[in-house]
């Protein structure tokens, strides 16, 4: 009997493909469900930072926390009058752009499938496949995905 390949599904799957590490740093490229073309990361920092972007661009998921404003008033005042739409943004996103399956996008060191399912307390908290493994892992911050990240990865 074979084994059954862990999975996840969500809208907000992001694949982290791991190609290399220099100077205690990875290297490699990020999948999502909303484009043909990867994104390139040097760093670990580079990486968070894409993910976090990505996730601001979808407004998926939600932030806890919103960035303090130094804005005058009139400008908060014009964008809380501004008309709501009932559609998620992320669900705008894949009506125009389709989805495409990223789980079998892979690393040369190794491939991480990352759902976050919130962005509580200026973090994230999710579930991520070691693709190596194929182990499903919690994790409750960023600093926590990039800790069960650097466990998986060959040390060299």
């Amino acid at each position: 009997m074979s084994e059954a390949k862990q999975m996840l599904f969500a809208r907000n799957l992001i694949s982290i493909c791991v190609d290399g590490i220099e100077n205690a740093d990875y290297q490699g490229c990020l999948w999502h469900q909303y484009s043909d073309d990867p994104i390139h990361f040097e760093s670990a920092t580079g990486m968070i930072t894409t993910m976090d972007n990505l996730m601001d661009d979808w407004d998926f998921p939600q932030k806890g926390l919103d960035q303090r404003e130094f804005s005058p008033k009139e400008h908060r005042i014009h964008r809380r009058n501004e008309v709501k739409d009932d559609e998620l943004v992320i669900d705008k996103v894949q009506k125009r752009h389709g989805t495409r399956n990223i789980q079998g996008k892979r690393g040369k060191l190794d491939t991480f499938i990352v759902h976050v399912a919130y962005r509580q307390n200026a973090t994230w908290q999710g579930q991520v496949v070691v693709a190596s493994t194929n182990e499903k892992i919690s994790f409750s911050s960023a600093m926590e995905l990039l800790r069960i990240m650097d466990k998986s990865l060959p040390i060299e």
